[in-house]
Order: C-alpha cells, then structure tokens, then sequence
C-alpha cells in the first residue's frame, strides 16, 4: 500500500469515527458531514490505486535494443529476500516503503555459492532477488540472456511487510543464418561422399547437408546419376 493510499484511508477513517460518535448526540450535521468527508477520501484512495493499475496496464514493456533481439518468455514473480539490509546498512523494508511501484528497475545477475542468482535494483538500492530456483532454471534456459523488468505492484504495508511483485522480459540474441547468394544453387553431399548430388537422397545418401554448387566443385565432383552440370 503506497503512503498516499495510506494518508486518504487513514483520513477517511477518523471523520468516519467523528461521524459515527457525533449522529448520536444528536450533531446530525456535524456528523453527516463527517461521513461525507470520510467517503471522499476512502474513494479518492481507491481511485488512486485504480488509476495506477491502469498506467501499468497500458505501460510499454522494454523495447529489446536492437533488431537482432526478441523477448523469449514474459514472467511474472515476486521478490524475495526484501526483509534483508543492503550492504550499506539500509533495510530494504525503508527502501520499499518510500516507493509509489512507477519506478524503473533493473535485474542484474551474479553468482552467489556457486549458483545463478540475481538481484533487482531501483537505481544503485537492491530492492530483492529472483527466487533461486527460477534464477537457476532461467541462466540453464538462457544462459546468454538478459533481464528487463517492471513494477507491477508495491504490496504490504500498514502492519504487513512490504513486498514487491515485477514482470520479467527474458531477452535472447536471434542467431543470423548464414546468407547465400542470390540465385545459388544449392547440391548436396555426405560425410562419406566424394560427389555432389542435385538431390538429398540420391546414391543412398545419409544426414546429406546442402552446400552451394560454387563450394562443392572445390572438393567434389558431380554425380553422374543426378546433376547435369559439370
């Protein structure tokens, strides 16, 4: 629960009380306006959180840097590890509590005994880690990956310990397949052949693998069944 979420409910509920005792002595004014206030400020509370879920709804996810890249899979997760102290002494309970959930993140991974693990941070304050076991099932899927990520909601508060739910891009690096040359034609060969074929079955031919016509009459020869080029 966010701190101005907090101030209208907190608000709300005393002019609630202030009516709620005054009706019976008879203050109706006194007290139906209290109760009017009380309404208000409960409804522009919600409203708040309305209107923030909402942004998040239409917020842009990341863009990946360049074209070559594609998200491979979305996640959403909550933090863990956000009742601990950071490094510089300040608890991350502090951290999370002064936050509204509009911020910008960033996931940075690293390893800790031995294993994948990787923090969330708000500028340089680590807010939480990935849970170790998606840390660790996410670095053996995508090992070359990288981490984007969004704040979906500030949870807790009040009494409860505050937390923090994100969603999670995981980026991968599309692989450029090799360009042949337009027009090239394309013949075939094998491990044990010494001739290339126009097709991929011909004279038995096991796992043949195509190769542009150019490359093979570097090393082979044609198949007298099959091509009718030299």
């Amino acid at each position: 629960m966010g701190k101005r979420k907090m101030i209208f409910y907190g608000v709300a509920a005393l002019f609630a009380v202030s009516g709620v005792v005054a009706l019976p002595s008879g203050n109706i004014t006194g007290g139906v306006g209290c109760l009017v206030i009380a309404a208000v400020c409960a409804f522009a509370g919600m409203k708040g959180k309305t209107e923030q879920r909402a942004d998040k709804k239409t917020a842009p996810h990341v863009a990946p840097a360049s074209a070559n890249e594609r998200i491979v899979e979305t996640i959403r997760t909550k933090l863990v590890g956000v009742t601990y102290d950071n490094e510089d002494g300040e608890n991350r309970q502090d951290i999370l509590s002064s936050m509204t959930g509009n911020e910008e993140i960033e996931v940075e991974k690293y390893i800790f005994n031995g294993e994948p693990a990787a923090y969330v941070k708000c500028g340089n304050k680590v807010l939480g880690n990935l849970a170790a076991e998606l840390a660790k099932d996410l670095a053996e899927k995508y090992p070359d990956a990288r981490y984007t990520a969004e704040i979906l909601e500030i949870s807790g508060g009040g009494v409860h310990t505050f937390g923090c739910n994100i969603e999670l891009d995981i980026i991968v690096e599309e692989r450029k397949k090799a360009q042949q040359p337009a027009g090239e034609t394309i013949v075939y060969v094998d491990q044990s052949s010494k001739k290339y074929h126009s097709k991929p079955t011909c004279s038995g031919m096991k796992n043949a693998k195509g190769i542009p016509l150019s490359q093979a009459k570097k090393k082979y020869t044609a198949c007298k069944k099959c091509c009718k080029w030299g």
